[in-house]
């Protein structure tokens, strides 16, 4: 590939919050340099990264990074170069060069992604000796590098073995798993596609092996993940994948949290194979959206059709199931706020953002989509986003905005209902009319306004910018206007409305006099929702008084105890009031980048905790609570 270290540089300057880009002061070829290459060399997806050595980054004088220069070019490569054949397990072949910034020497060093094969790859260090406590193996993370636990290597390893997880046969999984109405949907739902498919002359123990939703062993067949996911029986699915489920809340308002003394108006969750709950999913977000008349030409009749178009949300519910990150033990998450649907899920885009509505996919559950594309339910060649814009379009309204965040494993669908750049908004953009803000800039302010927070991927969503110019948009009216406040770092960078902006901000009830509607009109059914009276609690705010054995427990903790000591506590210290990461660290005396990959981090991902502002991860006042799953955890693992 073609680079330079200049423009890696200023890629970095620009951004600020690029994942394949590190940069280090490098005196010396250290440890954490060569856990980067590790890191770099193992993360799946990412390509590689950039490491700049001889850049340092932004302190106390410098608001960016800057250049601090290296002494010896020549002894620091012959030392990477040999610490790439001798400290991994398997040589690691990176490209360098150097030049001069500044008038001062920079190398940049290229470290290519490892074939699948050839992953995990661990670090062994100088000594030849891993550390025995875990496994030696460093990824990218949202704070830096971090080292795997077993759990982590597990997409590793199977991407090693050529197996992707909906291959894998779950522990206790049997035939009786699967549900017989279910399989019988498929057949009636493929017959209307194909009724001489080969296939349904088949038996059903036939007709599963050859869709590679089950296989033989040992004289019985036995369903995969896909299978299960497909056509499973609910109780076999929260048995056997118990966080594989769909949560659709109904907020009031436009962010996750307004009024603490009711979070949700409604939520229900959804536990049933794919083939149905791709129905069920999208009827439920369709009663429960805003609608509006139309009076064809002809015709005396009129036709009540909701605000977002049927096949819109078609693609919405089908994207999202069938290229979820199904290794992942988070839900995926259907909102509904005032002003906006959002789908959030697990598993990055292997696509590209820049490429999202081009022709081509890039599956990541081939098994389940060429079943959901033989049922007609979706499309393998990469038009479907293509279609959702035409289709909002064409409704007058956004087109949709789409977030990847490849370190954080996570995807973003906000679905906009109504026209970013309608009359209201142009009314509110009128304040800042002596700046002369360009289109892009309106648009970027007018996005943050409404999703309370705007990354360099949203503003590229409904821009068509590159990553750079967005970049430079948010930046001038960030550091120039000062019209937004930064937020995050790195590759959690966001953005949110200034004091300033807020202050001038009135908010209007969302689809109002621009949508023309009535109340009759809507038709809100939120009747089938089932109202968790849990969630409608006061929350107390104020931090309490540590109970004598929580005080004592912390007390009796050594600095290396282990997680079945360390959880207790601290999901004992959420239970009564969220707390941030560097409340939970000063109070356990731990370090907070530490305490984050080791204990939060699992935590989340087991569904212990979550976020208090799940939307914005890295929001300024963003905390962990525990989760009613958390709560049956700890009565059975008491201080």
């Amino acid at each position: 590939m073609d680079w330079s270290v200049e423009e890696v540089y200023q890629e970095l300057i620009a951004l600020d919050e690029h994942p394949r880009i590190e940069a280090k002061r490098a005196t010396h070829i250290g440890d954490s340099i060569m856990q980067t290459v590790c890191a770099f060399a193992n993360e799946p997806g990412s390509g590689g990264g950039f490491l700049l050595l001889g850049i340092s980054e932004p302190d106390e004088t410098h608001n960016n990074y800057w250049v601090t220069g290296v002494t010896d070019t020549d002894k620091l490569l012959n030392e990477l170069q040999g610490n790439c054949r001798t400290q991994f397990d398997i040589a690691i072949p990176v490209q360098s060069q150097h030049t001069a910034i500044e008038g001062k020497l920079v190398i940049g060093v290229f470290i290519p992604e490892l074939d699948p094969a050839a992953k995990p790859c661990g670090f062994i260090g100088k000594h030849g000796s891993k550390n025995k406590r875990k496994t030696g193996v460093w990824r990218r993370g949202l704070n830096g590098d971090y080292e795997c636990s077993q759990q982590e290597l597990a997409p590793l390893l199977l991407a090693k073995s050529g197996m992707s997880f909906e291959q894998v046969i779950l522990s206790g999984a049997e035939w009786d798993d699967l549900d017989p109405s279910a399989i019988e949907l498929y057949r009636q739902l493929r017959s209307r596609v194909r009724p001489q498919a080969e296939e349904l002359q088949a038996s059903d123990e036939e007709m599963l092996r050859a869709l590679r939703l089950v296989e033989k062993r040992n004289g019985s067949y036995l369903p995969n993940v896909a299978g299960l996911l497909l056509l499973a029986k609910p109780l076999s699915l929260r048995r056997l994948l118990p966080v594989v489920r769909v949560d659709y809340v109904r907020i009031q308002g436009t962010q996750w949290v307004e009024d603490p003394s009711q979070r949700f108006a409604t939520t229900q969750d959804f536990r049933e194979p794919i083939i149905r709950l791709i129905t069920r999913l999208e009827a439920t977000i369709l009663d429960d959206m805003p609608r509006h008349f139309i009076l064809k030409e002809g015709e005396t009749q009129r036709a009540d059709q909701p605000l977002l178009p049927h096949k819109v949300v078609r693609e919405a519910v089908v994207n999202a199931l069938m290229h979820r990150d199904y290794q992942v033990n988070q839900p995926t998450l259907v909102v509904r706020y005032s002003n906006r649907l959002e789908i959030r899920n697990s598993g990055y885009s292997l696509k590209p953002e820049t490429m999202l509505g081009e022709m081509g996919s890039q599956l990541r559950n081939p098994i389940i989509a060429a079943v959901l594309y033989d049922l007609d339910f979706a499309e393998t060649k990469g038009t479907g986003i293509r279609t959702m814009r035409r289709l909002l379009t064409e409704a007058g309204l956004t087109v949709p905005v789409f977030t990847n965040h490849q370190l954080e494993n996570q995807f973003t669908a906000t679905y906009l209902l109504h026209q970013l750049m309608d009359a209201e908004q142009l009314e509110w953009l009128k304040q800042f009319s002596s700046l002369q803000l360009a289109d892009v800039e309106a648009k970027a302010l007018v996005l943050a306004k409404e999703m309370r927070a705007i990354d360099n991927g949203a503003l590229r969503s409904i821009t068509g910018l590159d990553t750079l110019t967005a970049s430079q948009v948010l930046g001038k009216l960030c550091k120039g206007y000062q019209l937004l406040v930064k937020g995050g770092k790195g590759p959690a960078t966001y953005y949110r409305l200034s004091a300033e902006s807020i202050n001038q901000t009135t908010e209007q009830p969302s689809n109002s006099s621009d949508l023309k509607l009535n109340s009759s009109d809507l038709k809100l059914n939120s009747s089938d929702l089932k109202l968790h009276s849990s969630d409608l609690k006061q929350e107390n705010r104020d931090t309490p008084e540590l109970s004598d054995s929580l005080q004592q427990a912390i007390t009796e903790l050594t600095p290396k105890a282990r997680k079945e000591k360390l959880w207790p506590i601290i999901l004992m210290l959420i239970a009564t009031t969220p707390r941030n990461a560097e409340a939970l660290g000063a109070l356990l005396k731990r370090d907070v980048s530490r305490l984050k990959t080791s204990h939060l981090n699992p935590l989340r991902e087991q569904g212990l905790i979550n976020y208090l502002y799940p939307e914005v991860v890295n929001h300024p006042e963003q905390a962990y609570q525990i989760t009613p799953k958390g709560k049956e955890w700890l009565k059975d693992h008491p201080i």
